[in-house]
C-alpha cells in the first residue's frame, strides 16, 4: 500500500473529525443564542406585562371628614359612702393627715328610715 495514500486517508479522517467537532461547537453556540434570545424575549414580555399592571394601579387618597370622638367617663363609684364605721374613721384620719377628726371620733346616730 502506498504510504502517501495512508497519510492522505489519515489527514482526511482527522479533517472530517475536526469539521464535525467544529459543526458541533457551532450548533451548541446557535442553541445558546436561541436560548438567550428566548430568555430575553420572555423577560421583555414580563417587564411589559408588569409595567402595564403597575401603570393601571392608582393610589386612592381619602381625607377623613369626621372628627375624632372622645368619650369622657366620670366614675361616680364613690359618691355613696359604703364604708363600715371603722373604715370611715380610718378614711377620715387619712384625709386629715392622721389626726383624729373633731367630734370625738364618734359617728352620728343613724336616722330611722322615713322620719
Amino acid at each position: 500500500m502506498n504510504p502517501y495514500l495512508i497519510v492522505v486517508a489519515l489527514v482526511a479522517y482527522f479533517a472530517a473529525g475536526l469539521a464535525g467537532f467544529r459543526l458541533g461547537i457551532d450548533h451548541q453556540k446557535a442553541q445558546e443564542v436561541d436560548k438567550t434570545e428566548l430568555v430575553s424575549e420572555a423577560v421583555d414580555a414580563a417587564n411589559a406585562a408588569s409595567a402595564a399592571v403597575l401603570a393601571s394601579l392608582r393610589p386612592k387618597y381619602t381625607t377623613i371628614q369626621n372628627e375624632v370622638q372622645r368619650e369622657v367617663q366620670t366614675h361616680t363609684i364613690y359618691t355613696d359612702c359604703k364604708l363600715s364605721p371603722d373604715g370611715l374613721l380610718l378614711a377620715n384620719q387619712a384625709l386629715t393627715g392622721g389626726t383624729k377628726p373633731s367630734g370625738g371620733g364618734e359617728l352620728p346616730k343613724a336616722d330611722p328610715a322615713g322620719k
